[in-house]
This record gives C-alpha cells, sequence and structure tokens, in this order.
C-alpha cells in the first residue's frame, strides 16, 4: 500500500479538474523528446522508474511510451536521458542524482500491456528490447499487475524517502 494519498494531477492542479487516480498529464518535454509527467501514475500509484526516472508504460492518454517522471526528492525530474540501462552513474560528474532505479535495466509500470510496449518500441527497432535481454540486461517484472520483486522493493524505499520527505 502506499503511505499517503493519491496525489491530485499536480501538472494542472485540482482546481483546474484534475482527477485523483489517474496518470498524470504531460508537464514538460526533456531535451531527449520524451514527455515529464507530474508525480502521479496509473490508478494514482507511484511510478516505478529507472535511474533515470523514467520508464515504459501508459500514460494519461492511454499510450504506451517511455517517458518520465517528476518526483518529490532532489533532481525532481530526470538524472540522466533514459532508458537508463543501468548506466546513470557514467553520465554523472560531481553529485550523482541517478535514482535508485527499479531494481533492473529496463523498467516497465506494472499493468502495461505486453503488447503494447512490444509495439512501441518495434517503431525504433524490432528487435531493441530482445537484444538488451539477450546482452544480459534485466527487466522488471511488470505483467503481474500490481508491482512485484524489486518493484516491490522500489516502492516500499520510495516510501520511506517520502514520509521521511514529509515529515522533516
Amino acid at each position: 500500500p502506499e503511505c499517503q494519498p493519491a496525489f491530485t494531477n499536480a501538472s494542472i492542479g485540482y482546481a483546474a479538474g484534475a482527477v485523483v487516480y489517474e496518470h498524470a498529464q504531460l508537464m514538460a518535454w526533456a531535451v531527449d523528446g520524451f514527455g515529464v509527467y507530474a508525480y502521479q501514475d496509473v490508478d494514482g500509484s507511484a511510478p516505478i522508474v529507472d535511474e533515470c526516472g523514467g520508464h515504459f508504460g501508459p500514460v494519461d492518454t492511454g499510450e504506451v511510451v517511455y517517458h518520465y517522471h517528476s518526483r518529490p526528492i532532489v533532481p525532481y525530474h530526470l538524472a540522466c536521458q533514459g532508458p537508463a540501462l543501468g548506466k546513470c552513474a557514467e553520465t554523472q560528474s560531481g553529485v550523482n542524482y541517478c535514482h535508485p532505479g527499479c531494481g533492473s535495466d529496463i523498467c516497465v509500470q506494472p499493468g502495461t500491456s505486453e503488447a503494447e510496449l512490444k509495439a512501441y518500441i518495434a517503431g525504433f527497432s524490432d528487435t531493441w528490447l530482445e537484444d538488451k535481454i539477450a546482452a544480459g540486461g534485466t527487466i522488471n517484472d511488470y505483467t503481474s499487475g500490481a508491482g512485484s520483486g524489486a518493484g516491490n522493493m522500489f516502492l516500499v524505499v520510495l516510501g520511506a524517502c517520502v514520509v521521511k520527505y514529509l515529515v522533516l
């Protein structure tokens, strides 16, 4: 369970019609072309993201894409250009702003349709996902629909950080 109430859609504000328990709306575009969304993910849950702060999953339109989420801790938005593939630290100089990540090289929001994920990735390369896995890359268990394995561990860690952040 989440350790805090669901966020209202911070990118437009509750008074402007934001809906609780829905994916946050687009609030910016990153320089790499991927969208940056407010904190809330599908069903009002905390997003399960990679080290850069992004993941593959459905957005407010229902389309499955790679995108970033803002977060309640520094650096608040993305730490690097993703997907991270476990290489975020290599992009940092001085202070390391990499997120703990989902525990895998490729992070997919639990409940994401495998067919829609593969269709999205095929728009770039028919073999990208398979090539990354064959090269030793890992992907979190996103097919269970409710976060499992490293995904749950990430949610607990993120929840603890948020509680400390909010209490302080």
